[in-house]
């Protein structure tokens, strides 16, 4: 078994983030060449196949948190931006609450990242916390055909007798692909299948990171009313650009890393709103851990962990930088990055979800400081970036986030003991400054209060630095959120 886990879990650590080479992956330009409303699918349920259950469902259990999961092909026709039409059959793995009464109306529904040639759900993965504890529906997409085959981590070789149906005609045809299962999540039922059992939906947002976002954001081009099925768009990063036209008619959040993203001049649509994220890397350890010895381990075919070996990952995973000694502080690619831009994202899925429920925007954020190519952001002494929306971590800091080391990785520095007590002369300083950062952030609107107790719990590690520290940690309630 430890054989066969570590062949799975090193491809994902090596290829987690790698440029793709060329494939059907590759975006296609132009719009989907189709007026009128958006075609209907068939859903069906895959077989049971080999392994028994889907490739890259839930690595831990979902009945503590009042969930379920199912999978489920979507066939249909699909148009190109050329005006020609394909069959297809794609899967979706949809993850719901069990009840109408702990589900908040929303579902997130995402294109999932093909970069390194297996699928990875970037936001599902980094905004979870705020997924299940706000009672979102989120499902998996498998939006282009390099997710799908041929690799060893694709379901088409993980199970070739559960995915036999599974036919993707190429990523010309995706974003039509991906509209279609939009439509078929708001219907209550298409043939005999209820897609959502007995959930209710109002609201349908779609997300996407990296090379995913770029495919989002050429849809909001093609259709800035989302085609009728898609009420807003969670942009993550990705070089998708800031420009949007014709004039949008669904709110857009784009978040971008300090991965040099968002250079150029923002739309200034009312219906947009830009957030640069400094000290965020464009993937990090939050991501990187949870893929490797999370979904990694079922993968391999271990079983799902229970609520406790749940907690225990998120913990490990929300690692900031806060401990003097973490090997993972160097895995670049996979681990390495800790600044916590997950705390963005599940601001950015509340926030988005409000707008579109009530129209009221999101708080602005400033835009990141460049040096004088316009293109390089500009850094502090700490080696952090100046500008942006900015977190507790970065305004307080106890490490550098060299965020843009690796191209799509990063590695954190934590202080050296001398730097540290410079900074702050003793545990009580530091805790007294990241508290008053923490409300700062709560007030503006960019962090969400449970993640500021998250925040200043986290904090209390940071106490193990300084010998001989009795003090307690700090018993925090956050202020009044866009207060």
């Amino acid at each position: 078994m430890l054989r066969r886990l570590l062949v799975v879990l090193l491809p994902l650590a090596l290829l987690a983030g790698t440029p793709a080479a060329p494939t059907l992956a590759d975006p296609v330009a132009g719009p989907v060449a189709r007026a009128g409303e958006i075609p209907l699918p068939a859903l069906s349920l895959p077989p049971a196949g080999i392994q028994g259950r889907p490739m890259w469902d839930s690595w831990h259990q979902l009945e503590p948190f009042g969930y379920t999961e199912q999978e489920l092909f979507v066939s249909g026709t699909a148009r190109a931006a050329d005006g020609s039409t394909a069959p297809y059959t794609t899967r979706v793995v949809i993850t719901r609450p069990q009840r109408q009464r702990d589900f908040n109306g929303a579902v997130m529904l995402e294109w999932v990242n093909v970069t390194a040639q297996f699928e990875n759900a970037v936001d599902s993965l980094e905004g979870r916390e705020e997924l299940l504890r706000s009672g979102w529906a989120f499902v998996h997409v498998s939006a282009q055909a390099a997710g799908l085959c041929c690799t060893p981590l694709t379901p088409k070789v993980w199970d070739p007798v559960r995915y036999a149906a599974v036919d993707h005609p190429g990523d010309a045809y995706a974003d039509d692909m991906f509209l279609q299962v939009a439509r078929a999540l708001r219907t209550r039922q298409v043939g005999g299948v209820r897609p959502m059992g007995d959930l209710r939906v109002r609201r349908v947002v779609a997300a996407g990171q990296s090379q995913s976002a770029g495919r989002l954001a050429g849809i909001v081009r093609d259709f800035p009313d989302g085609a009728g099925v898609i009420d807003g768009f969670l942009v993550h990063g990705g070089l998708a650009g800031l420009d949007y036209e014709p004039r949008l008619r669904v709110p857009v959040l784009q978040l971008n890393s300090d991965w040099a993203e968002s250079t150029g001049t923002a739309d200034d649509d009312p219906l947009y709103r830009l957030w640069e994220v400094a000290g965020s890397a464009h993937a990090g350890l939050f991501i990187g851990y949870q893929q490797v010895f999370g979904s990694g381990r079922r993968v391999a075919g271990l079983p799902q962990v229970d609520e406790q070996g749940y907690r225990d990952a998120i913990e490990a995973a929300g690692d900031y930088g806060q401990m003097a000694l973490n090997p993972l502080y160097a895995g670049c690619i996979v681990a390495g990055a800790s600044f916590p831009m997950r705390y963005a994202v599940n601001t950015a899925l509340r926030e988005l979800d409000e707008w579109i429920r009530t129209g009221e925007r999101p708080r602005p954020a400033p835009r990141f400081e460049y040096a004088a190519d316009g293109v390089t952001p500009a850094r502090d002494a700490d080696g952090n970036v100046l500008g942006g929306m900015r977190l507790p971590p970065v305004e307080v800091p106890v490490a550098t986030y060299r965020s843009t080391d690796c191209e799509l990785g990063g590695i954190t520095v934590p202080f050296d003991p001398l730097t540290l007590q410079q900074r702050y002369p003793t545990y009580a300083d530091y805790e007294r400054q990241l508290v008053r950062a923490t409300d700062r952030a709560v007030r503006r609107g960019w962090l969400l209060p449970a993640d500021a107790r998250d925040q200043v719990r986290r904090a209390c590690a940071v106490r193990d630095r300084y010998p001989g520290t009795t003090r307690e940690c700090a018993d925090y309630r956050p202020p009044r959120f866009g207060g």
